[in-house]
């Protein structure tokens, strides 16, 4: 029985995951979702407490699918490297895979009940970028620098994921460690 019930809730998740990637927050509702799952609305009750819930936690599975990617792959390289594992990772997951892509970085604008997942994705990148910054410079200095960075580096994956950006994916991620490094201070790749 829990296995099933289980089994439903994946469905669930999967059928709001490409409701919400394609059409946005406006797309997903209980019985679109219920639809898109073959499932009635019984076992969407069973699962979560209603629409938002839901959404929140198509958003929240793409945000720790992003962060686990990061974290290995920053674990994984060395000093001199960091910025473009970590550019890489995140941009494998967003950009490769554009309906993550959507979610994490679309679907907020349209979807006020994920604003509070957005302030965490951020507090968590500028706390990421934090502890890359060389620590000569005071702390104020590192806080201005890397909620700075966070800014600019979420707006631009924005931008990209959007189509508002007309470049290259090797250029867009050239970019993006090319501005960690000139602004964050980071060590140049050897």
């Amino acid at each position: 029985m829990a296995e099933r019930r289980a089994g439903r809730r994946e469905q669930l998740l999967a059928a709001a995951h490409e409701l919400l990637a394609d059409g946005g927050g406006a797309a997903v509702s209980v019985r679109a979702v219920c639809r898109a799952a073959s499932l009635t609305e019984r076992y969407f009750y069973e699962n979560f407490t209603n629409r938002d819930e839901l959404v929140a936690a198509v958003f929240a599975a793409v945000e720790r699918e992003v962060d686990a990617t990061v974290q290995a792959a920053v674990a994984a390289a060395p000093p001199a490297a960091v910025a473009a594992a970590a550019v890489d990772a995140v941009v494998g997951l967003t950009i490769d895979q554009p309906d993550k892509g959507r979610i994490l970085f679309l679907a907020p604008m349209t979807e006020p009940g994920l604003y509070v997942h957005v302030e965490r994705v951020g507090r968590t990148l500028t706390e990421r970028i934090t502890a890359q910054l060389p620590s000569g410079s005071s702390a104020e200095h590192r806080a201005l620098v890397a909620t700075s960075l966070a800014g600019a580096l979420s707006h631009l994956f924005h931008e990209y994921v959007a189509g508002r950006l007309e470049v290259g994916r090797d250029a867009f991620v050239a970019h993006c460690v090319q501005l960690l490094h000139a602004l964050g201070g980071l060590p140049e790749p050897g």
